[in-house]
């Protein structure tokens, strides 16, 4: 487990969508350290992303990716914290390891152990937009190797 950087529908750790970018990210570098890639801010129309606002930025740690906008639902005209995803696995095992919601599910874990500890969650079978999926609060959700008791979470977003 990392501590300070749990996942939640609401954002990362101490940080909620919403907060200013660069305090953000100073945060998250305090524990986990560098990023391992950051894009710097840039145009999404310009480069061909289809994002919201003006300006975008990507900053990653492995595969903890947060994603930056000066427009979202949450507020306009300041660089801030939108979205985060965590897995899959750029290499054989995920980096940083640790992160987890609460009840202590992480990447890895199957649907039977996100269903003991969130009985209410929505696990979601594949379709023409996307892989099988789960929802365990609005806002929070992922992506699951399949729908069975075994299959196991990807990612969460």
């Amino acid at each position: 487990m990392v501590v300070g950087l749990d996942l939640a529908a609401d954002g990362i750790g101490g940080e909620s969508f919403g907060a200013e970018a660069n305090g953000v990210i100073a945060y998250v570098a305090s524990i986990l350290g560098s990023p391992t890639h950051d894009t710097g801010w840039f145009d999404p129309v310009a480069s061909g992303v289809a994002c919201p606002g003006t300006e975008v930025r990507h900053v990653t740690w492995g595969d903890l990716a947060l994603f930056f906008t000066d427009e979202s639902m949450l507020t306009s005209g300041l660089r801030h914290f939108a979205a985060y995803t965590y897995g899959p696995a750029a290499g054989p095992f995920v980096t940083p390891f640790g992160l987890s919601i609460d009840g202590g599910i992480t990447v890895g874990d199957t649907v039977d152990e996100l269903l003991a500890i969130y009985p209410a969650a929505l696990i979601n079978d594949s379709d023409d937009l996307g892989g099988a999926s789960f929802q365990v609060v609005d806002g929070l959700g992922g992506f699951l190797t399949g729908t069975s008791g075994s299959d196991t979470i990807t990612t969460f977003v």
